[in-house]
């Protein structure tokens, strides 16, 4: 079931379609975790089915089934670990030529639209500006500021947004996930899937909770700076975000000067920790010092 701070734009993008008036290329933004692929994925589907109605794809017609089973003919994306290069983005574009196989529309979705190269943005800007006939173009970021400005000038563009706090608690609840913290909402910037992810068994990474019996154990001089840095050295940007919120948060209610200087520090290793190559771990133990009882 599509989640509710999505439905809207579905349902929008949905009565468009049926009224012929959707844009050939929509460019959804937002911060990760607020849902931009399911919608993508929902969307893809209904201009792709053949009996759409009001609430979308129909889910039963030929068109759907092979959209379920993974092999719709005239679905493609184009996904990359890294750079999105120029030789994908026209193979992309080639698989769009002619016409549909199963005589309706065409959908490419390109869900990090922000990885393409200079020369693959060119690339692609000729079939933004004239798309073969019944062609979609779904381009998906969560760094709209680093698409080229003649991209983003011939897409609509539409902000993915952040659900209030209990509707996030609400859906966490539906997919199994009760007794979520407001704490641990915030931690993720209020977007669902992200918290879900990382509440999720077994789900990679630095859980919030395990970060806040980190930062319990170096207060409570149980964890040292060094051997905590070196430990969540790969989770350096996230542990360095939360600090810097928490330093935030204090300086608002303190306004003592030593809070301030700690989100101060904070802010110097998130510009720091972007630079490839730096030692996480030596950067990381500075930030946690200022934290520390016993820094270093």
């Amino acid at each position: 079931m599509m989640p509710g701070w999505l439905r809207p734009l579905l349902l929008k993008f949905t009565d468009r379609l049926r009224l012929r008036s959707l844009h050939h290329a929509l460019l959804l933004s937002g911060i990760a975790g607020t849902g931009k692929r399911v919608l993508a994925t929902a969307l893809a589907k209904t201009i792709l089915c053949k009996q759409v109605s009001d609430e979308g794809s129909c889910g039963q017609c030929q068109s759907c089934l092979l959209f379920e089973a993974g092999n719709h003919p005239d679905y493609h994306q184009l996904v990359s670990e890294k750079q999105l290069g120029v030789d994908a983005v026209r193979g992309g574009i080639q698989k769009l030529a002619g016409t549909a196989q199963l005589g309706n529309n065409k959908v490419l979705v390109i869900p990090d639209a922000d990885t393409m190269t200079e020369a693959a943005s060119n690339a692609l800007l000729k079939t933004l500006e004239e798309p073969t006939v019944n062609t979609y173009l779904l381009l998906l970021t969560s760094r709209k500021t680093a698409l080229l400005p003649t991209i983003l000038s011939r897409c609509e563009k539409h902000d993915i947004p952040l659900p209030a706090e209990q509707t996030v608690i609400d859906w966490l609840a539906a997919q199994g996930m009760t007794d979520v913290t407001p704490a641990t909402i915030k931690a993720y910037g209020y977007a669902p899937y992200t918290v879900l992810d990382s509440l999720q068994e077994g789900a990679e990474g630095l859980s919030f909770t395990g970060y806040q019996q980190g930062i319990a154990d170096l207060m409570g001089n149980k964890e040292s700076p060094r051997s905590l840095a070196v430990r969540w050295q790969e989770h350096a940007v996230q542990v360095v975000k939360w600090l810097q919120s928490d330093a935030h948060e204090k300086y608002i209610r303190t306004l003592h000067s030593d809070d301030y200087l700690a989100s101060l520090k904070c802010q110097q290793a998130s510009v720091q920790l972007q630079h490839p190559g730096v030692n996480k771990a030596v950067i990381l133990t500075g930030v946690l010092s200022v934290f520390s009882v016993n820094p270093l």
